[in-house]
């Protein structure tokens, strides 16, 4: 493919994108950007549009997600750090059971062999799991379209959850969005410095979710130093929103129609259990905590980082709380799923 038409392809898929979203704010719907982007570029994938998003340019997105998240770091953050640490703590327990829940699901449901549904269980990122599940024997595309649907449901279930059955401000946090003042200049250097050298050190330290945390430290650190209070506008994030989406919906290129409503039912089966155990935790955690059960249970859903900060931030429900709890989740998914790995039995022989 010439370099012309693979640019007419990331446009058209923008575009496309950029619809989606457009349609979705229309209708007032909660993280419409994001969500319509997805949707749309999905359709076109399972239509067979040859869908596909500028893969070059979704880091930078994710610096602005992370530059923004940074831009809301609060001046008492020590003091609310100290306050998670129970919930933070119960991460490691919470991790160890859904990872043995849902992969026992797997085997009663699939005829998947035993990397495979270890590592379409684990709730970590998508690719750390396909690499790791790849070099354990496993079917990586397997592995890689699981995840993609429980992150594809999830993004979907909470924000719509939450609009609907109440327990989050989603009018004022949109509200603040729009109202939020074009930085001046200066800013616009400083933000723009956070998010490529953020994003620079956050690859370079191997930081999990480097392009996003390493941005997001950076951002908090110039906002509490006093060097800027600036965030990036609204229009720069819905673009953000929609290149994102762009990308979780071109991931189901070249998957047939049948073959994605299969993933589908056994992905809303997972996800499902994991959400409930989320929820149980939540329930559990939050009179001990402190925490809101709205924040807990954000913080304790299977979804991305990223998506899930987004989420936190369209819903306003402290996306600081949210995003600490998933990078520990990441965290602690790469360090104990090669022990679990090894301690799990294969109830098969043959596998």
């Amino acid at each position: 493919m010439t370099a012309a038409a693979l640019a007419l392809r990331w446009a058209a898929t923008l575009g496309l994108a950029a619809c989606g979203g457009w349609a979705f704010d229309r209708l007032d719907l909660p993280l419409a950007w994001m969500l319509g982007a997805i949707a749309a570029t999905t359709a076109a994938a399972l239509l067979r549009a040859p869908v596909k998003a500028p893969q070059k340019v979704v880091p930078a997105m994710f610096a602005i997600v992370g530059v923004l998240l940074g831009s809301g770091f609060p001046a008492d953050i020590l003091d609310r750090a100290g306050r998670w640490s129970l919930s933070l703590a119960s991460l490691a327990p919470y991790v160890v059971l859904i990872t043995v829940a849902v992969a026992a699901y797997f085997r009663r449901v699939t005829a998947f062999d035993h990397p495979t549904r270890f590592f379409s269980a684990c709730p970590g990122g998508l690719n750390e799991m396909m690499l790791m599940g790849g070099a354990k024997g496993g079917d990586e595309a397997a592995i890689a379209l699981i995840h993609g649907m429980r992150i594809l449901t999830v993004v979907y279930v909470l924000p719509f959850a939450f609009e609907f059955l109440g327990g989050a401000d989603t009018a004022a946090a949109r509200a603040a969005a729009r109202n939020a003042e074009i930085p001046a200049a200066a800013d616009w250097a400083i933000l723009a410095a956070c998010a490529a050298v953020g994003a620079t050190l956050g690859k370079a330290l191997r930081l999990p979710a480097g392009v996003l945390v390493g941005p997001m430290l950076l951002s908090a650190a110039a906002h509490l130093g006093g060097l800027t209070d600036a965030r990036p506008p609204d229009t720069l994030v819905h673009a953000a929103q929609v290149v994102i989406g762009a990308g979780i919906g071109s991931r189901f290129v070249g998957i047939a129609p049948k073959v994605f409503g299969r993933a589908v039912l056994v992905s809303l089966g997972s996800t499902g259990l994991m959400l409930a155990i989320g929820a149980a935790f939540a329930l559990v955690l939050g009179p001990a905590s402190g925490a809101s059960f709205a924040a807990l249970i954000l913080a304790y859903s299977p979804g991305g980082i990223t998506e899930m900060s987004l989420v936190a931030l369209a819903l306003g429900i402290d996306p600081l709380f949210v995003s600490t709890h998933h990078l520990g989740r990441i965290v602690l998914v790469l360090s104990l799923s090669p022990l679990l790995f090894r301690l799990l039995p294969r109830p098969r022989a043959t596998e």
